[in-house]
């Protein structure tokens, strides 16, 4: 049975919100930093965009954080929360945007890997053969791996997986770890 890792909308979902702050972080920060150092707008032009992360990124992930502390769930996660409202409240706008990058990078990032991997056994599990070619004497059958017994022969085909462990008693194989 192939192993889902999360309800595929909810983990959809998520990604897509943590992936969508990470980028307007990405570009906010980036364009604080190119109007502060090649423009000589005032400070409440050039952290606009700052105020921009820290509420479309900031607040979803306070909020967030708010959820896990009143279900007593504490992690790394918490002290970065508390980072991004310290560093509001002294007025260091770019670290609180790049504690809120930071977060929902890492988030997104985590998601996308248990994506992948969750396709990777799927697609492994899709490779699992599902009948063993037992020989009998002269004559082979097909049966399901759940008939076969510890004393049988089983005849693995040239290009096929091996269904059940076993000791080879005659020809040859390469073996590669998967």
């Amino acid at each position: 049975m192939p192993l889902r890792i999360g309800t595929p909308a909810k983990t959809s979902l998520s990604t897509a919100r943590e992936t969508y702050i990470a980028g307007i972080s990405v570009i906010a920060i980036a364009t604080h930093l190119i109007l502060r150092y090649s423009t000589h707008l005032p400070p409440s032009i050039y952290l606009g965009p700052l105020f921009l992360a820290l509420v479309v990124g900031g607040i979803p992930i306070l909020l967030s954080l708010g959820k896990k502390l009143w279900q007593r769930e504490f992690g790394s996660d918490l002290l970065a929360g508390i980072s991004i409202v310290a560093s509001v409240a002294m007025g260091e706008y770019l670290v609180g945007s790049i504690i809120v990058l930071m977060l929902s990078g890492g988030t997104a990032l985590e998601q996308f890997a248990t994506r992948k991997a969750s396709s990777v056994l799927d697609a492994l599990a899709k490779r699992e053969p599902q009948v063993a070619h037992r020989q009998r004497g002269t004559s082979v059958e097909d049966i399901k791996l759940e008939q076969v017994q510890v004393t049988d022969y089983v005849i693995v085909l040239p290009h096929e997986i091996c269904p059940v462990d076993g000791v080879v008693v005659e020809g040859h194989g390469v073996g590669t770890l998967v």
